[in-house]
């Protein structure tokens, strides 16, 4: 198992004020068999006058951003920190029987009845 920190930045800037509109993110990782999230941290400048967390369709948290304000930047600055433990599956398997353990595949002829 592995604990990683992942660091994302996204920063815009203008030559002068603007006004913002709905800012949908995912910063954040699923969570599965093999990655547990530890912490999760996003800070947005400026401010957002709201911001709700929704579950998408396939499972994703989404981060829904409004702005009341005009400003020359925006930005999203999120930190996360997860245990990460790597599935082997897809590995090649290393059965000492050599059969369908193997790659590649071998199978035995079987007699068609």
């Amino acid at each position: 198992m592995e604990v990683l920190t992942v660091r994302h930045l996204t920063r815009f800037r203008y030559a002068k004020p603007v006004h913002f509109g709905e800012h949908r993110m995912m910063f954040r990782p699923r969570e599965s068999i093999d990655q547990h999230v530890l912490e999760c941290s996003i800070t947005i400048t400026p401010k957002p006058s709201e911001l709700r967390y929704i579950h998408g369709v396939f499972g994703n948290c989404i981060g829904i951003a409004r702005f009341g304000t005009k400003a020359r930047e925006l930005t999203f600055d999120s930190s996360i920190r997860l245990e990460h433990s790597p599935e082997h599956a897809l590995d090649l398997p290393t059965s000492p029987d050599g059969g369908t353990n193997s790659y590649p595949f071998s199978y035995t002829s079987a007699p068609l009845t």
